[in-house]
C-alpha cells in the first residue's frame, strides 16, 4: 500500500531513532534539557528569531500565538480556508475567544488593499483587529508557496497599524527551499510555528519562534495547556536529526512533479475537473460537481493507494520520504488505472 494521505504518516528512519538513544537529557520543565535547549537556539538562529520553544504540535504553537497576540473579543485576519481557522477543532474560539475575519487571497497571498480596508473598518460596530495569520505553504491552495517578498510587503503594511503577524509554517521548509532559501522570517514576523513531523520525518513535535518576551509568555501558556514535558531531549534529538536532513524535501517535490506530469496527460477528464500542482509535495484532484470524491478514494484504495479528502470535492496526494523515487512509475500507473475506473 502506498500511503499518500499526508506527510504525517512517515516512520522515523534508523538514523532518527538512533539519535534518541544517545541524546543528552535533562528536565525541560526547569529548562535543563541540553538537547532541547540547543534545538530551540538552533531553530531561532536559522529563521532569525530571538528565541524558540519546543511544543508538542503545530496546533499548540498556533494557539499559544493567538493567546499572546490577542485579547478576548478581538479579531484575526486570515485566509478563509486556512488551517488555523478550519482544522484546529475550534481551539481559537475555545481558548483565545477570538473570531476570524476572512481575507481575500490568491494561493495564500493576502490582498494588501483588502486587508487595509478591513483594518480601517474595525471601529464602532466591528471587533478590533489584532493579528494577521498566514499559512506557508498554503494547504488549501494545493501546497502553494507564499513568497518571502509578499510576506515582507504584508508585514510592512500591517505594522503601520500595529498589528501582529503570525505564520503557520507547518510546511515552511518547503517554501524556504524553493524560494531562494529566504528564511529570515524573524525580521518581519512576530511568531512562527513549523512542524518536525510533516515532511521532515520526525515522529513528534513542532517549534514556536518569537521574541524573548513572547517565548517567555509562551512557556507559561504551554504549561497551562499541559504541554510541559520532562526529558524532552529524546524527542528533540529526533527532531534535530530530521531538520538537518531537510534538503531531502526537494526530492519529494520532484516525485510529486513527475506524477503530476504523467497524470495531466492521462487522467479521466470526464469526471476529474482539474489536477492542481503548485510546486511542492502535493497534488489535488478536483472532481466534477456531480461526482463523489470518496468513490475515487475507495478506487485508489482498492488499487493499493491511500489518498485523502480535502474540502468537499478534492482528493489529495502527498509525497514524502517514505515514497521512494523508484516507486513513482508504479504509483503513476495505478493512479491512471484508478482514474479510468472512476
Amino acid at each position: 500500500m502506498f500511503d499518500l494521505r499526508s506527510d504525517t504518516v512517515t516512520k522515523p528512519s534508523k538514523e532518527i531513532i538512533e539519535s534518541a538513544i544517545t541524546a543528552e537529557l535533562g528536565d525541560d520543565e526547569y529548562i535543563e534539557d541540553p538537547t532541547v535547549n540547543k534545538l530551540e537556539e538552533h531553530c531561532a538562529e536559522l529563521l532569525n528569531f530571538e528565541k524558540g520553544l519546543f511544543v508538542s504540535s503545530g496546533l499548540m504553537g498556533n494557539q499559544i500565538s493567538l493567546l499572546i497576540h490577542n485579547e478576548p473579543g478581538t479579531e484575526v485576519i486570515t485566509p478563509h480556508d486556512s488551517h488555523i481557522k478550519n482544522y484546529e477543532h475550534g481551539a481559537a474560539a475555545f481558548l483565545s475567544r477570538v473570531q476570524f475575519r476572512d481575507a481575500q487571497h490568491i494561493d495564500g497571498v493576502i490582498d494588501l488593499d483588502y486587508v487595509e480596508k478591513l483594518i480601517l473598518k474595525s471601529k464602532v460596530h466591528k471587533p478590533q483587529i489584532k493579528t494577521v495569520s498566514i499559512e506557508n505553504t498554503h494547504l488549501a491552495s494545493g501546497g502553494s508557496i507564499v513568497s518571502f517578498d509578499s510576506i515582507k510587503s504584508l508585514s510592512s503594511k500591517i505594522k503601520e497599524y500595529e498589528l501582529k503577524l503570525h505564520v503557520d509554517g507547518a510546511r515552511v521548509w518547503h517554501a524556504i527551499l524553493e524560494d531562494n532559501n529566504n528564511k529570515n522570517y524573524g525580521d518581519y514576523c512576530d511568531s512562527l510555528t513549523f512542524c518536525f513531523s510533516k515532511a521532515l520525518g520526525a515522529p513528534i513535535g513542532s517549534m514556536l519562534l518569537g521574541s524573548k518576551e513572547f517565548i517567555k509568555e509562551a512557556r507559561e501558556y504551554r504549561k497551562k495547556l499541559g504541554g510541559g514535558m520532562r526529558q524532552v531531549g529524546v524527542i528533540a534529538s529526533m527532531a534535530n536529526t530530521a531538520l538537518e536532513n531537510r534538503e531531502s524535501i526537494l526530492e519529494d517535490h520532484t516525485k510529486a512533479k513527475k506524477v503530476y506530469e504523467f497524470l495531466s496527460q492521462n487522467f479521466n477528464k470526464r469526471k476529474i475537473e482539474s489536477i492542481v500542482y503548485k510546486g511542492t509535495n502535493m497534488i489535488f484532484l478536483n472532481v466534477n460537481e456531480k461526482e463523489d470524491p470518496n468513490k475515487l478514494i475507495k478506487i485508489f484504495h482498492d488499487n493499493s493507494i491511500n489518498a485523502g479528502l480535502i474540502g468537499e470535492k478534492s482528493v489529495r496526494l502527498v509525497f514524502h520520504k517514505d515514497i521512494h523515487k523508484e516507486e513513482i512509475d508504479e504509483i503513476s500507473k495505478k493512479l491512471i488505472h484508478s482514474s479510468s475506473e472512476f
